[in-house]
């Protein structure tokens, strides 16, 4: 599958600005601080660090592509390890 055909669940993917979006909804403020701290974790594992926007039971995360203009693999799992983070659920 070529990078230009590729989609993660859930995510809105943005030529334009070259980035992936979603928002994630949560239960409750503990859900949505557990996911945030469990994302600060992969974050710093990777070296990858999303924009993030959150509120009390949501958390809104933005993947921009490393050059500004292409969404290479990297991005792509990125995404899938940001979904694999949020309980089965909601949290």
């Amino acid at each position: 599958m070529s990078e230009s055909s590729k989609t993660v669940d859930g995510w809105t993917r943005n030529e334009r600005l070259a980035n992936l979006y979603r928002r994630f909804v949560f239960n409750d403020y503990a859900g949505t601080r557990d996911f945030l701290d469990r994302l600060a974790a992969l974050s710093k594992e990777t070296d990858r660090y999303p924009d993030i926007s959150f509120g009390k039971t949501y958390a809104n995360v933005t993947i921009h592509a490393d050059d500004g203009k292409t969404l290479t693999s990297d991005v792509f799992d990125f995404a899938r390890r940001v979904n694999a983070l949020v309980p089965v659920d909601g949290g």
